[in-house]
């Protein structure tokens, strides 16, 4: 059994080890993750980059992706870089492996890309928890390690989820190269500009596309990285087996017919414009012998400037000019008003009053007088 991204986000928050012992309580005798299919579609990418030049490129691993971009034409099929979807690699990888037993290969998972001949039988996430539910396996209550049983590796190398490179093995081959993952409903201008202007990079819209292996809820690959064990020092899948990354036959020829398309629409000539056959010839712009009508607007135009001609200029014309306007003289009498107020006469000069007397002390030989109370 071959585990997707979109189960182990829907079985949580039981853990993939747990989800490994589900299927073999459910009579598998294996379960392997996509990530290897992501390892394997990395790995083809980044071969495809290095036979290329400097140009943009568009990762074109996902049945979504791929009939998102050639919806309306073929214009942008020379850009794609189109893989085999990760599940389909994966279950390539895995009948390559196995190529001296006879194998039954079941894929946990929403991705199109399914219909493969690799894989034999595929179940929904929500089926597969279902069919759990009906045996009575209850995730929370299986083990979290494993036990006398050496489970395949669930690190990564090279990927992201949906096949994507990572930014250092971009950097490491191409340091000039950059990863651009785009995001959101408009997303298809983002990614014009970014052709237009011809960036150096390797741009990812398996997100904003609705990619199942990828993650389609908006931080659904940074969850799916932070579940995963860390990184590998070294490749994850056997480098010496090599499988065919081909698309399906019915990807391969949806892209084929795009670029067909599109083609034949560039080396079309130009269709003849049906208006300018059956239109009558103009007439000429002078005529002599005959009089000519004189337009409408261009009579009203002169008529209007012959009545501005008879009209008397009673009034200056209005100009937005930030000159000084010369003041006309006011049309009555000129009645000055007065902006200074009269001097009030100075009060007559008073001399000032007399000091008040000294108080002088009684001499000692005389009583004290008694207080006068009043």
């Amino acid at each position: 059994m071959i585990l997707g991204a979109d189960a182990v986000l829907a079985a949580l928050p039981a853990t993939s080890v747990q989800l490994a012992h589900a299927c073999q309580a459910l009579g598998y005798d294996m379960a392997f993750p996509a990530t290897w299919g992501d390892e394997i579609v990395a790995d083809g990418c980044l071969r495809h980059l290095a036979t290329t030049e400097k140009d943009p490129a568009i990762l074109a691993a996902c049945p979504h992706v791929i009939d998102r971009l050639t919806r309306v034409g073929g214009e942008l099929v020379p850009q794609m870089i189109v893989l085999a979807a990760p599940p389909v690699a994966a279950a390539r990888y895995l009948r390559a492996a196995f190529a001296q037993r006879t194998v039954h290969i079941t894929y946990i998972g929403s991705c199109p890309s399914a219909d493969d001949p690799s894989i034999d039988a595929r179940l929904e996430p929500g089926a597969f928890l279902d069919a759990l539910a009906e045996r009575g396996i209850v995730l929370a209550q299986l083990p979290e390690f494993f036990e006398s049983v050496l489970p395949p590796d669930r690190r990564r190398y090279r990927s992201l989820p949906g096949g994507a490179p990572s930014a250092e093995q971009l950097a490491a081959d191409d340091p000039r190269r950059a990863l651009v993952e785009l995001e959101g409903e408009d997303f298809l201008v983002e990614l014009a500009q970014r052709l237009v202007t011809r960036q150096h990079a390797l741009i990812d819209v398996s997100i904003a596309a609705g990619c199942a292996c990828a993650g389609t809820v908006r931080g659904a690959r940074a969850t799916l990285v932070a579940l995963e064990p860390p990184r590998a020092h070294g490749p994850v899948v056997d480098p010496h087996i090599s499988i065919d990354l081909a698309p399906g036959d019915s990807t391969e020829r949806a892209v084929a017919e795009a670029h067909a398309a599109s083609v034949a629409h560039e080396s079309a000539p130009p269709a003849p414009n049906a208006a300018h056959a059956v239109r009558a010839p103009a007439p000429p712009a002078v005529r002599r012998g005959a009089a000519v009508p004189v337009p409408r607007a261009f009579a009203a135009h002169r008529a209007l400037a012959r009545r501005r001609e008879r009209a008397l200029d009673v009034h200056t014309p209005t100009t937005y000019s930030t000159r000084p306007r010369p003041k006309a003289p006011p049309p009555g009498p000129v009645i000055p008003l007065a902006t200074e107020r009269p001097a009030f006469p100075p009060a007559p000069h008073a001399p000032p009053p007399p000091p008040p007397p000294k108080m002088r002390s009684a001499p000692s030989d005389r009583p004290p007088v008694a207080p006068t109370n009043c």
